[in-house]
């Protein structure tokens, strides 16, 4: 019975051992299972603490203004240039969104103004349209988006790093408020300097401050009361009253403070457009010549949107568009130029037209003895540019006198010196009392311009036409015929006229029949293309032809791949051939391309939101430095064409030792030395003769084939001259090459990269270059190799 009841004691004691096992198993998995967890944990909170710390310190830098994502979309302000503002449409083009960029100066405050369809979606996105908690500078969205309104407010966060707005709480100091109040607002309606003049503590509850649009007035008097003492829940801390005078807008830069959550810290400033316009003309002064003329705008800055207008009374009334003088007279005018954008400039310009000289001359006159005076006219008067008709009276100063003879300067027109826009000069005319028995022949030649229509004489007058034969010479009098001569081409005929009667001495004149070329006109058209597409297909309008002749001209664009950008080239287009062309003179007037906005990429416009790789517009040839390289290098390898005079100078160096050697065959009083050479010599010469003529050939040498013999071993001139100009040659064409395939295939205002599809071809061409200047430098040293091998001695010039 005992062991009976000791057997179940022992088993119970087993089954107790064997939970503790399973037991202790259990709480040393759970141990090792809750520091594995509790390792995880940790590492997790590292690693969310880890991020918590880069996603701070990355968002405190993104907010940055001296981040180079942002400024390198900042405007460039240019006082001097075609274009006062460059770079204002890049971030525009990216974001439609952008509104100004705004900078204060010495704050760290530098970036872009956006404007979102609230005032909540800037607050958490960025210039790209991305999420992100530091948002952007935007402008309110109750303001109008062309900051034409006199009160703008604008927002951004307040970051510790005192990046965005971050800074404007140290506006409060008033050493601060003084020594930083100076900026500027660049928007694509124009420029505008701003002036700080306001500090303000407020909540973003204050209807006075945060109701934007035309409120100016209303603003700047709440201001003043809430400066002045009043009670409310808007604190002025620093105004400057003195800062308004003359204020037209005033800017508001909110942001939050520390102190509660709806407070705000507002700092106002004046906006004062700035007047980019600059304006430089010249006046006129010239003779009269029947057309009006204008000032010269010398150096308008800006053209594209500005509106031009004078002013002939000091600037109480002005008139758009450029003055202009046509006749003889003198004007003081004022000249204005008027940007929306850019402002107003001024300048004054004289214009000034002096008389044109006339000269008219009384047509020389003869009459029989006997007879009456003849009527009294003038010769054709040439310089009359509008149908001008002078007034005048001829009359003959010897009158009173009848004696046959020749009387010089006796008929005389008289009048007004200064007649309507023309200074006259009279010039007296000869006339002659002939016999009755005398033949006396007048003849006129004819000057003009080419009309298409045939001229002869303009005058021929005998005094006495029964009987009389006329007839004409135009070879100098070798042949005559009846038929008077005529003119029709641009030319000279000299013509002789003769006038014979069987009673009567033959008589004969000369005259001059002269055509001269008229002037035509080729003038391009203007055109207009998108950027990115190729170049339309040029016009030009002639004018000035009288018949069908055909005007042969090229027209072309010079700047064709250099000159893309969008805006105005003024004679970009430009028509070229010869300038005399048949019966004519051409004149070439150049045309403009206007190149407007194209689209980008593949041909779809760069949307908002889209990012922009760092070198611009892809598809486009870039700069590459490479090909640059490439290029100096190529031009380089010409420098030892700057010793052209040395190098001939090598070929005289040869002719002369040539012509000593020849000078050998006939030396008489030779030494030994020279006699070895004269038959070094002439053994060549006799090798040559028996080569040509035959082995059984033994003449001796003529002067001639002496000389072939000098050439042949010591230095062929012709040879080295004809490599020489090749060489040269060659590598001036391959430089020019280059220079031309860089200048049409390189755009140098895009960023750099290292290589692009045209190094190849620059490489090519350097390495061609090169070739050909090595084998220029070692032409002399295979000279002396050929030397050596003919007879085993060098040649030493």
């Amino acid at each position: 019975m005992e062991d009976l009841f000791r057997e179940p004691q022992m088993q119970q004691a087993a089954s107790k051992s064997t939970v503790d096992a399973v037991l202790g198993r259990v709480v040393r998995a759970g141990n090792s299972l809750l520091s594995l967890l509790s390792g995880l944990l940790a590492a997790a909170l590292i690693l969310f603490s880890g991020y918590v710390l880069y996603d701070t310190v990355y968002t405190q830098n993104a907010a940055a203004s001296s981040s180079f994502d942002l400024l390198r979309y900042r405007p460039e302000i240019i006082e001097e240039g075609a274009e006062p503002v460059s770079g204002a449409e890049s971030l525009a083009a990216i974001n439609a969104d952008y509104r100004a960029w705004l900078t204060v100066y010495e704050t760290g405050i530098d970036y872009p103004v956006m404007q979102g369809p609230d005032d909540v979606y800037y607050a958490s996105h960025d210039i790209y349209g991305e999420e992100i908690l530091t948002g952007a500078i935007y402008l309110a969205a109750g303001n109008s988006g062309d900051l034409s309104d006199s009160y703008n407010l604008i927002y951004g966060h307040h970051m510790d790093n005192g990046a965005m707005f971050g800074g404007l709480d140290l506006y409060t100091a008033e050493d601060y408020f003084n020594a930083h109040r100076e900026g500027v607002l660049v928007a694509p309606s124009g420029v505008y300097d701003l002036k700080v003049f306001a500090c303000v503590l407020t909540d973003a509850y204050e209807t006075e401050i945060y109701s934007v649009g035309d409120r100016m007035d209303e603003v700047l008097s709440f201001l003043r009361e809430r400066y002045a003492g009043s009670d409310g829940r808007t604190s002025v801390l620093l105004f400057d009253e003195a800062a308004l005078s003359g204020a037209e807008k005033i800017a508001a830069l909110s942001t939050c403070t520390e102190a509660s959550t709806n407070g705000r810290l507002v700092v106002f400033a004046t906006m004062t457009r700035r007047n980019l316009l600059t304006l430089e003309a010249s006046g006129y002064e010239g003779v009269y010549d029947g057309a009006a003329h204008g000032p010269a705008l010398v150096k308008p800055n800006y053209t594209e949107g500005t509106v031009f207008s004078y002013s002939e009374d000091g600037g109480a009334s002005w008139h758009e568009g450029l003055p202009s003088i046509r006749d003889v007279g003198e004007k003081s005018c004022l000249l204005r130029a008027v940007n929306e954008i850019y402002g107003t400039a001024t300048a004054s310009v004289t214009l000034k037209v002096e008389p044109k000289p006339l000269t008219i001359k009384v047509r020389d006159a003869f009459k029989v003895y006997g007879e009456k005076d003849p009527a009294w006219e003038l010769e054709p008067i040439s310089g009359i540019v509008d149908g001008f008709r002078p007034v005048y009276t001829i009359r003959r100063s010897n009158a009173n006198t009848e004696d046959v003879g020749l009387y010089p300067g006796v008929l005389v027109a008289q009048g007004e010196k200064l007649q309507g826009n023309y200074s006259i000069t009279f010039v007296p005319g000869d006339f002659s009392i002939t016999a009755a028995n005398v033949l006396s022949l007048i003849a006129e030649g004819y000057s003009g311009v080419y009309d298409a229509q045939p001229h002869s004489l303009s005058r021929l007058q005998v005094n006495i036409t029964g009987g009389t034969r006329i007839e004409y010479s135009t070879d100098g009098g070798v042949s005559w015929s009846t038929t008077a001569p005529e003119i029709t081409q641009v030319g000279t005929i000299r013509v002789l006229i003769r006038a014979s009667n069987a009673n009567y001495a033959s008589v004969t004149a000369e005259a001059v029949l002269q055509v001269t070329p008229a002037e035509v006109t080729v003038t391009v058209q203007s055109a207009e293309k998108a950027r990115g597409e190729a170049d339309p297909e040029f016009g030009a309008e002639i004018s000035g032809l009288v018949d069908g002749q055909e005007i042969r001209y090229t027209i072309s664009r010079p700047g064709a791949g250099k000159d893309e950008e969008v805006g105005r080239y003024e004679g970009a287009i430009v028509a070229s051939g010869e300038e005399f062309q048949g019966n004519y003179r051409v004149v070439f007037v150049a045309g403009d391309l206007t190149i407007t906005e194209g689209t980008q990429g593949a041909g779809e416009p760069t949307k908002p939101g889209r990012r922009l790789s760092p070198s611009g517009n892809s598809g486009t040839p870039a700069w590459a430095l490479v090909n640059l390289l490439c290029l100096i290098a190529t031009a380089f390898l010409l420098l030892p064409l700057l010793h052209l005079r040395a190098k001939y100078g090598r070929i005289g160096d040869m002719k002369r030792f040539n012509d000593e050697k020849r000078a050998l065959r006939d030396l008489e009083d030779a030494d030994e030395e020279q006699r070895e050479e004269r038959e070094r010599i002439l053994k060549t010469a006799r090798a040559e003769i028996r080569r040509t003529e035959g082995q059984s050939a033994e003449r001796e040498p003529t002067e001639e084939e002496f000389s072939d013999a000098v050439e042949r071993l010591y230095y062929d001139v012709e040879r080295y001259r004809r490599r020489f100009r090749r060489g040269t040659a060659g590598e001036l064409l391959t430089v020019i090459a280059a220079i031309i395939a860089f200048v049409l295939t390189e755009d140098m205002r895009l960023p750099m990269i290292l290589v692009d599809r045209w190094t190849p071809l620059m490489a090519a061409l350097l390495l061609i270059c090169w070739i050909i200047d090595v084998r220029l430098l070692r032409c002399r040293e295979k000279e002396d190799a050929q030397s050596g091998e003919d007879d085993g001695t060098a040649r030493t010039p």
